[in-house]
């Protein structure tokens, strides 16, 4: 061979490999999922402290008052300020990367109110601020979180009587998503859905919604999800769950979805249409717990707990490198209710604890 056909096939050969490595470098790997610690998410309905359905359930509008001022009664016997402090030691002894926290209200007075008849301003001294009062629950525990993303739900506005004056009363309603001072946070997002539930008796439209942001844990980013679908219809919360499902059918991110999806694991309809759609269900059949989730009495007095359904949910998607996973339930053991008695939610809370391989 000459000594120029030998540099051509040198040159040749050259290029040949370079290629190749251009082609090996260009493949995309998957993120290194493993960490020093679990990734740990909790979901938690913290509970706004009374049952809405007899308000809900009107049949004249006479009654209305005095319903609202039931509620008003219930919320503040159902102390969130205790209640919190009580949630807030839970988080402490598990400290997880993020929360999905759904019923956190704020609720606001106006006295007199003005609401008849045609209630030209909105009541906005505020009462109590559920969001405010967790996030100072957390701190006194020494913890540092911070809100991530939120999404404001129904905003309600009605009158009740107070003694024999009517003062006015708005209940808003927003889901949060909190994360531990170290996950790195972008992308906040946050939408309610087109589909409500509507009470025509009241001229009232129950607005849910979803928040998501994007989370980096160990280096690792997720797409965190968290929603509190229609609890009083089957109607609306399925097409809610369509909606929800479909928002995040292209995400290439790992996907965390969590909340109070109000749906019954394992036979719900919407539990089944999120399944179909990928994501799997990260509680354990075989753990010690049932997993059940809801629901303590309203008055969350009930001595010995009473949850029978698992509505309160953590699912996955895009979860390409193996794992596994201990979940549980929390804020449902006898050592948990406050001295008073209260549970510190109708609901219970879920962890999951994600290791990968």
């Amino acid at each position: 061979m000459s000594k120029i056909n030998y540099t051509f096939l040198l040159i040749v050969l050259f290029i040949a490999i370079s290629g190749c490595e251009k082609i090996t470098d260009s493949v995309i790997q998957p993120p290194d999922m493993s960490g020093p610690e679990p990734l740990k998410v909790m979901t938690y309905n913290v509970y706004v402290g009374s049952s809405a359905e007899p308000l809900l359930s009107v049949e004249n509008l006479v009654q209305v008052p005095g319903e609202v001022a039931n509620m008003y009664n219930n919320v503040i016997a159902a102390d969130f300020l205790g209640r919190a402090a009580g949630i807030a030691k839970t988080i402490g002894t598990h400290q997880p990367h993020l929360i999905g926290l759904q019923e956190i209200s704020l609720i606001r007075l106006q006295n007199p109110g003005d609401f008849l008849p045609d209630n030209p301003t909105l009541a906005e001294e505020v009462f109590m601020d559920y969001l405010q009062i967790l996030m100072d629950a957390l701190q006194r525990e020494g913890l540092s979180y911070q809100v991530a993303a939120q999404v404001e739900n129904l905003d309600v506005e009605m009158p009740m009587i107070l003694g024999s004056t009517f003062v006015d009363v708005r209940l808003t309603d927003y889901d949060v998503i909190l994360a531990r001072s170290d996950v790195e946070i972008s992308r906040p997002t946050s939408a309610n859905y087109t589909n409500a539930l509507t009470i025509d008796m009241l001229g009232l439209e129950v607005k849910r919604g979803y928040a998501a942001v994007d989370a980096t844990v160990s280096g690792v980013t997720y797409r965190v999800v968290n929603t509190h679908l229609e609890a009083y219809t089957e109607v609306n919360r399925v097409v809610q769950t369509q909606e929800l499902v479909d928002t995040f059918s292209d995400e290439t991110l790992p996907i965390i979805m969590l909340g109070d999806f109000n749906t019954r694991a394992t036979d719900g309809t919407g539990y089944n249409m999120i399944i179909s759609a990928g994501y799997v269900d990260l509680w354990q059949t075989g753990s010690e717990s049932s997993g059940n989730t809801c629901c303590q009495d309203d008055d969350l007095l009930n001595p010995v707990s009473d949850l029978t359904v698992r509505i309160d949910q953590i699912f996955v998607r895009n979860f390409h490198h193996p794992y596994t996973v201990v979940t549980q339930t929390v804020g449902d053991k006898a050592e948990d209710r406050l001295d008073s008695g209260l549970w510190p939610s109708d609901h219970a809370g879920v962890l999951a604890a994600i290791t990968f391989e």
